[in-house]
This record gives structure tokens, sequence and C-alpha cells, in this order.
């Protein structure tokens, strides 16, 4: 994100020709880095486009901790067709957010077009017993990997 702020920084001062104040460049940077982002820290408080809604994922990532996992979400959210939600959920695999029920889960979720895939990571999913299951509940056409069919009995 520095190279970016930086790159955007250079681009401009040099695009222009003469410097531009530090406030006011702040902001001409977070408007054009705000252009290309898909994620939005709050959710709730976004202005929902026209056109879209809340989906539940059609993609969950699930992998080990410190496995890239991360680097693989910021590398799909870079194509215009997806958008991913903002932190790790925790839905399936915390007791107390399972509870809220589907409805909480969708509304964690970014807005979306009809055409866009929507994913959420958590790798907590993967050593967690129910997950699986619940993932599967929630949606059965979503493919779980290999270790996690037996664990979860779905197949």
């Amino acid at each position: 994100m520095a190279f970016l702020l930086v790159s955007a920084y250079l681009l401009l001062t040099h695009a222009r020709g003469a410097p531009v104040e530090n406030g006011a460049l702040l902001e001409t940077l977070k408007s054009q880095v705000g252009l290309f982002s898909n994620k939005s820290e709050h959710y709730s408080a976004q202005v929902r486009p026209p056109g879209t809604s809340r989906q539940i994922p059609q993609t969950i990532i699930i992998g080990v901790r410190k496995g890239g996992t991360r680097a693989l979400l910021e590398m799909l959210d870079i194509h215009p067709n997806i958008v991913v939600a903002a932190t790790e959920v925790h839905f399936f695999d915390w007791d107390e957010n399972y509870v809220k029920g589907i409805d909480w889960y969708r509304n964690l979720m970014p807005f979306s077009y009809g055409n866009q895939i929507t994913i959420e990571k958590t790798p907590g999913y993967f050593t967690s017993p129910q997950a699986p299951g619940r993932i599967h509940d929630m949606n059965s056409s979503i493919k779980l990997p290999e270790g996690l069919q037996s664990v979860c009995r779905c197949y």
C-alpha cells in the first residue's frame, strides 16, 4: 500500500509540475485509491449502490494460518467481478457468531452486483470441527477440501 501511495504521489507531482500541499495531496490520494478498492472497513455504514445487494459468499477461503490466505484474497480482490469481506468473519467456527444467524452473516458482506462473486476468508474454519458441516448446510454446492469433507461427513 505504501508503494502505491508513493507511486501515486510521484505521478501526481510530476504530472502537474508543481508540488501539492500535503493535505490536498492526501485527500487526492485517498479518493483515487478508494476508486480502485473493492473493500470497505465499515459495511454497515456503506451506502448501497443502485442495483446491488449483500450476498452470502459464493466462495470461502479456508486455509491454515500463515498459509498465504490474505495474499490470495488481496490478489483476487483486484478483479472487478470479485468483492471481499473486509475482515475475518468467524461465522462458522465461533458459536457466539453462528447463533446470530445467516442474516447477521449476510450483513457483514459488501454490496455486490449480480455478476460479482462475494468471497469471505477465515483461516479458523480449517481447524474448526463444526465449520465444514455448517458451511455445507448453508450452501451444499460449495466444494470443501478432501480432508474437511470427511470431518463433516457431508459428501
